[in-house]
């Protein structure tokens, strides 16, 4: 059966043990229409996520060929996407453990209770009958005992064959034994067994072959006793499974089972079913329809299942929901559920080249195809729908190609991204998203990864270095950032006092700088415009996740509040919530103390430093004072006439404060007595999880319910925020009314730096170490093994650059904006002429200097008759770098700055080789990057070898799509396969009809794995003669 879905793996429930009533064991009142039109109203009942189902009768198939027919020709059951055939028999190793009674009746024991299931492929019952079920009279034995029967029962299994046999058993009973039996049918089927060699023979057949998969089925593993002396042999047969299954009373004893399963040293490939045997309604019964915890993500098909157990850990969870689905459900704006590229209304081109209407898997989604087949184009689309910041790197969506100025075909297409959320972007193809436009994709094209490996390779990517600080700040525990936005600003705050020990010019310099480009930053219409974007993606965010309220569930307690016990356990379950609240509220208390108590320390320590440095210059002052009167003769009077008194009792007392209130919080937050937070949390959890695993299946789901609540109004409450946390609802729109009458402040600024010539360049090793300090959390990160199950040797450092002032100005500016600077050549001779032009001795002549690059900075005067129109300072920078540093160095006229390094296994990232350098970037983005927004990258295998990939960066792609969504190129199946991306896009260009067509789906889709096949392995010819070869 074929039930490819375009969109690839996603999750679904499956339920392989679900009894029809045709079984010979069942609670639905009859193998009776009444029964089964109950039975098939309630499967149309079940949850919408529940997709498969495998009907389990024992050894008939009767209800599965029934089901078949009410789905094929009356056209209901159309909540399920398969049905599949499962039989259930006892396995010879397992009946011989059967013990009797004082009347000779048999006893039910852990082992006896184990039977095989064999889950069938969605193949007809009468191939199932012929196939199957009529080679088992050779393969079937009695069970013990039961031998004397076995001359008058050798035919083939069928209902009759099997009730006739246990009319021999209750015949054969002696009659001064009463004894109580099941019906014929199921008395016959206890007293049959059948050889696991055997019946593995008996599907070899040519139709049955690849189609069917053995498991091994208890309810209740946990009490299964292992001591029993024969336990060698039944490993070895659990050991032959496929799978394992259970009927687990919650997800944490389904845990517990596969837990002890591992320990025993037998395949923990565990699934949970339900067992059902009963109506979902059924009170008091858990052997109910609907009361499974399995998720499966495949295809609904046969091979979809099988494909799942190759990546048990990644494509199952037992549970109530996907970890991953609830990550998409709180991060609607934050997925793509498709993608569109089509001609625009008014298009007029003839050729058709696109028209695409992609489904997005919310996973890893990897894009394969031949060269030219149109794998980037698809990419390029993407990103540029998202607003893309790094479009310079498109390789089909650019001049020399589809954006060729003369065929303009470019101009014809529109390409859309459909968001989770129900919004849609969108952005003509031959049109580069706006400079203020919100980042929505992060794409990492192939040209962009050179182009940094190339900078790196060359001493130093200012590009790179901007979005490691980026990156390394997202890592800085939120109660030592203090509020700031960037790590610029948190940097500029630690080092301020060493920076102002050089000299109190350069403090005012760096401040004053500081101010300007904030001011002419928010004075600029592009942030005005970016803020305004933000807060609408803030809105419709809160849309978003108001209309994603949990749905209600009814408290069971309410509708069923006759029994005390009912009040008792409500009243408790209450206290102990609220028991939780309040100690979330101290909890969150203290973390407040804690984070004042660490400003408040590092506004101590400031000040101790501005009296530090305030009391050398006073030193240095009277010592310069005293030169000046020992030239008249005079000794001694300088520290008479000037003095200062420095008192730090105060200051030593409020060091003293913060570090205790820094302490005394610490030590609230880490003891672990059963007064402290955290053992009230601990017991309050126990006692929760207690009640709760003692509770029925409503009373869990309406705990649950109240817990997602909870956890919704609080992502709404942050969201909204308030005026002072930055990126929230109202954080923004003060920020929007605050941008008033600043020219006056710039033009006030302008001229107080103008006064500041000089720099120092004292404490600068100490200015290294608070840098240093920055990336600690990172770098604990990268080399923490929970992290990462292969350790990078990636080390953060910090070294000072020496540079002339030509070469450091001019890597600021970027050659081909507009201005003054524009050309590579022209910019360097204005530069070399106004240093030439300079005696830098003569404070005038720096000042007329300085002046005359900040006007050249602000103002294109490339020629006589160029206009007073302002130029954005910004805008004429390369990417990665600030106006700020540029104003710092410019008017402070520095040689010497901090600037960030990084080292690979113990070498400069410049000494690396390219694919080493690769790695890096790749590592950064899939790993240490927390940005959470969807990730393109194209192509992320290119100068890695094979080794590496597997080794590294599979593992990485792995992790990263487990809290983002992840799109690359790629021509490597170790990336595509291994990875277990679960959406493949088979991308093919036919020039004749010029025209580029995607086909998508699954691996475990025939037709995907065909093309996989054909496109990553070199045609199946050649993947098996490499098999061969390799001796596999």
């Amino acid at each position: 059966m074929s039930c490819n879905n375009p969109k690839g793996s996603v999750w679904g429930k499956w339920d392989l043990h679900v009894h029809t009533p045709c079984s010979i064991v069942q609670n639905y009142g009859g193998n009776n229409d009444m029964s089964w039109n109950g039975f098939i109203a309630d499967l149309e009942k079940l949850p919408p996520e529940l997709k498969v189902i495998g009907v389990n009768d024992y050894l008939f198939f009767d209800g599965y060929e029934r089901l078949l027919k009410v789905k094929r020709e009356q056209g209901r059951l159309k909540n399920l996407d398969l049905i599949l055939p499962v039989v259930e028999l006892r396995l010879d190793p397992f009946a011989g453990l059967l013990e009797k009674d004082k009347y000779g009746r048999y006893l039910s024991s852990d082992w006896n209770r184990i039977n095989l299931h064999i889950v069938f492929d969605q193949l007809e019952p009468e191939i199932l009958r012929k196939q199957f079920l009529a080679t088992l009279g050779e393969c079937y034995d009695l069970i013990p005992d039961s031998k004397d029967f076995a001359e008058r029962w050798q035919t083939p299994i069928a209902r009759d064959s099997v009730s006739k046999l246990g009319q021999a058993i209750v015949d054969a009973a002696p009659k001064d034994k009463p004894g109580t039996y099941f019906s014929l049918v199921q008395e016959g089927f206890n007293h049959l067994c059948v050889s696991l060699d055997s019946l593995q023979g008996a599907l070899k057949t040519h139709d049955l072959s690849g189609r069917c998969l053995l498991a091994i089925c208890k309810a209740q593993w946990e009490s299964m006793d292992w001591e029993d002396p024969s336990i060698d042999e039944k490993r070895h047969v659990l050991n032959r499974m496929d799978l394992v299954l259970t009927s687990a009373r919650n997800p944490e004893a389904y845990h517990v089972t596969r837990a002890k399963l591992r320990e025993m040293n037998v395949t923990d490939r565990l699934l949970d079913c339900s067992h059902a045997q009963a109506v979902s309604t059924a009170k008091h019964s858990e052997d109910r329809l609907g009361n499974c915890f399995t998720w499966i993500k495949a295809d609904p098909t046969f091979a979809g299942l099988k494909q799942a157990l190759t990546e048990l850990d990644q494509r199952i969870f037992i549970g109530d929901r996907p970890p991953k689905q609830l990550i998409v459900a709180r991060n609607k704006t934050k997925y793509a559920d498709s993608i569109t590229i089509r001609k625009k209304a008014e298009s007029s081109l003839r050729d058709l080249w696109f028209d695409v209407q992609l489904p997005l898997n919310h996973d890893l989604v990897a894009i394969i195809g031949n060269k030219g087949s149109g794998k980037s184009a698809l990419a390029d689309t993407i990103a540029l729908a998202g607003d893309t910041g790094n479009y310079d790197g498109f390789s089909f969506l650019n001049e020399r190609r589809f954006r060729d100025p003369k065929a303009k075909l470019a101009a014809h297409f529109l390409g859309s991204l459909q968001w989770h959320d129900g919004t849609e972007s969108h952005r003509p193809l031959d049109e580069n998203p706006q400079p203020s436009s919100v980042e929505r994709v992060k794409y990492l094209p192939q040209s962009y990864l050179e182009t940094l490996c190339n900078e790196l390779a060359d001493g130093g990517s200012s590009r790179f270095e901007n979005e490691l600080r980026k990156i390394i700040y997202t890592h800085v525990p939120e109660e030592e950032c203090m509020g700031f936005q960037s790590l610029d600003e948190l940097l500029r705050f630690k080092v301020s006092e060493l920076e102002a020990e050089r000299k109190r010019l350069t403090e005012q310099l760096s401040k004053t700088n500081g101010e300007v480009v904030a001011l002419e930053r928010k004075l600029s219409p592009g942030y005005r415009q970016s803020l305004e974007q933000n807060l609408e993606i803030k809105r419709r965010e809160l849309v978003a996740l108001e209309s994603a309220m949990p749905a209600p569930v009814e408290n069971p307690h309410e509708a069923d509040s006759s029994t005390e016990q009912s009040a008792t356990t409500n009243a408790r379950l209450a206290e102990l919530e609220s028991e939780l609240a309040a100690v979330r509220d101290d909890e969150q208390a203290v973390r407040q103390r804690k984070a004042e108590a660490v400003k408040g320390a590092a506004h101590v320590n400031r000040i101790s430093q501005a009296i530090g440095n305030y009391q050398k210059r006073h030193e240095e002052f009277i010592q310069e004072l005293e030169s000046l009167f020992s030239a008249l003769g005079i000794h001694g009077e300088a520290h008479g006439i000037v003095t200062m008194e420095v008192d730090t009792a105060a200051i030593d007392e409020l060091e003293d404060f913060f570090r205790k209130a820094s302490e005394e919080q610490d030590a609230l937050l880490n003891a672990e007595d059963p007064g402290s937070l955290k053992g009230r949390r601990r017991a309050a959890e126990a006692e929760i999880n207690a009640i709760t695993n003692a509770m029925g299946e409503q009373q869990r789901l309406f705990l649950l319910y109240k817990e997602q609540l909870a956890a919704w109004e609080l992502a709404i409450s942050e969201l909204q925020g308030d005026k002072d946390k930055s990126g929230t609802i109202a954080w923004l729109e003060t920020e929007i009314q605050a941008l008033d009458a600043l020219h006056a402040r710039r033009a006030e600024l302008r001229a107080s730096r103008l006064d500041i010539l000089k720099r120092l360049h004292e404490q600068l090793g100490k200015i290294v170490d608070e840098y240093r300090k920055l990336y600690e959390p990172v770098q604990s990160f990268v080399q923490s093994t929970e992290q990462v199950e292969v350790p990078l040797p990636l080390d953060f450092d910090v070294r000072i650059a020496e540079e002339g002032f030509q070469a450091t100005f001019l890597s600021f500016i970027n050659a081909q904006a507009r201005g003054s600077f524009a050309g590579v050549e022209e910019g360097s001779r204005v530069v070399r002429t106004a240093i030439q032009e300079t005696d830098f001795k003569d404070l005038d002549g720096v000042i007329s200097f300085v002046e005359k690059m900040d006007d050249l900075l602000h103002f294109d005067r490339r020629s006589e008759t160029s206009n007073d129109l302002e130029l954005s300072v910004q805008e004429q920078l390369k990417q990665g770098t600030s106006a700020e540093d540029l104003y710092d160095y410019l008017f402070g006229l520095g040689y010497l700055s901090p600037k960030y390094s990084l080292t690979y296994d113990n070498q400069e990232i410049s000494l690396l080789s390219p694919g080493e350098r690769g790695l890096l970037l790749l590592v950064f983005y899939l790993l240490v990057d927390k940005d959470d927004i969807p990730l393109v990258i194209d192509q992320p295998e290119e100068n890695l070898d094979n080794q590496t990939i597997y080794r590294v960066l599979v593992t990485c792609i792995k992790m990263a799509k487990q809290r983002r969504q992840v799109i690359m190129v790629t021509h490597n199946p170790n990336l595509a396969v291994v990875c277990d991306a679960e959406q493949i896009i088979c991308a093919a260009c036919d020039k004749v009809r010029k025209r580029f067509t995607y086909v998508s789906g699954a691996i475990e889709s025939s037709e995907i794995k065909t093309r996989v096949v054909e496109i990553l392995e070199g045609t199946a010819p050649a993947f098996v003669n490499r098999k061969q070869k390799y001796g596999y």
